[in-house]
């Protein structure tokens, strides 16, 4: 669940972008023959919801029907009395409860006399929701519809690259106002790193602290008497960043930053990536995507990257047991970093 303020400034985004992209979508709808399309949405995967209409979950789950013509409409499983709240912080205008979202969605998918339904990243769906999404609507056409997903290549979106910028910044304001304290503790870092991330507006974080030489981990009190490791998620209105620093000594993260965004590459593999941060930087390399959910998914040696990616890369220094990491968007002209 989340804990930060969730609204919706027009000034940021206006509503012209999020209207634009819910044309964009239902131009592709039209394309491929759809009449709809639906998507999940929950505390742990909003991509979608978000990226159309700024809805942005606290928690609980949800399914947004989005018809080839006229607005979307959401099946949640909130109460109505939040509903002031979803409309105030989205573009959306019409609601439901749903203690159903299969079926329910199917009813308002029915209403539009929608027979012919995409399935929007069918891989992040529940799969009780879309067995109840083809059962109650048995006499319709339920189909994968990959594209959408696939050509929305959020690294290449200006608004959600000046978006995750901004969440850049709260991660560097506060890596700049906590530093280990004599006789203090991991916990007390990660305390102080995550007070400043919420007072800054962020809605989501989660802080890894410990000893320089190790890999951070959850806060367990332990002592530091020098130098940490800190790794750092953190969400500014669905727009998720991670970065990795060692905080309290001297070091050249700028050039760390520029070593890591040079191994970014389309079609590059992971595991060219990997070979090389070890023999040239003698370091460790971690790389990460922003795909469906939040925030980031570990990458396989034999992953390839592709142009729009969103990525975190984090290298361990072998010899100094430094931390350095940021975020990346891998554009044509190369990797630009968010962080």
């Amino acid at each position: 669940m989340k804990r930060g303020l969730i609204e919706w400034d027009p000034a940021e985004l206006p509503p012209e972008t999020l209207q634009a992209r819910v044309g964009r979508c239902q131009g592709l709808l039209r394309e491929r023959g759809l009449d709809a399309a639906v998507f999940y949405t929950s505390v742990a995967q909003p991509v979608m919801g978000r990226y159309l209409t700024h809805f942005l979950p606290y928690w609980n789950e949800g399914v947004l029907v989005l018809p080839r013509d006229g607005e979307p409409l959401l099946c949640v499983g909130l109460s109505n009395r939040v509903f002031p709240w979803i409309k105030g912080s989205s573009t959306l205008k019409e609601i439901r409860v749903s203690r159903n979202l299969g079926a329910d969605a199917a009813k308002a998918l029915a209403e539009r006399g929608a027979r012919r339904v995409g399935l929007g990243d069918a891989g992040s769906i529940p799969y009780r929701v879309v067995a109840a999404l083809r059962a109650a609507l048995a006499d319709g056409e339920v189909v994968d519809l990959p594209e959408i997903v696939q050509t929305l290549r959020l690294g290449l979106d200006p608004d959600e690259v000046r978006l995750r910028e901004r969440s850049g910044r709260l991660v560097a304001d506060a890596l700049a106002q906590a530093t280990p304290e004599p006789a203090g503790t991991d916990s007390a870092l990660a305390g102080r790193l995550d007070r400043r991330l919420r007072l800054g507006g962020a809605e989501d974080t989660l802080v890894l602290a410990g000893p320089v030489g190790q890999w951070p981990g959850l806060p367990r009190g332990i002592a530091l008497d020098g130098p940490a490791n800190v790794l750092l998620q953190v969400e500014y209105k669905g727009h998720w960043v991670q970065v990795g620093r060692t905080v309290g000594a001297n070091g050249d993260g700028a050039a760390w930053q520029a070593s890591l965004g040079a191994l970014c590459r389309a079609g590059r593999d992971v595991g060219e990536m990997v070979a090389e941060a070890r023999a040239r930087h003698d370091a460790e390399l971690y790389v990460s995507r922003c795909g469906r959910g939040a925030p980031f998914t570990g990458l396989a040696e034999d992953a390839r990257l592709a142009e729009g990616d969103v990525l975190a890369l984090l290298a361990l220094e072998r010899g100094s047991g430094r931390l350095h990491g940021d975020t990346y968007a891998l554009q044509p002209d190369g990797a630009k970093a968010l962080t």
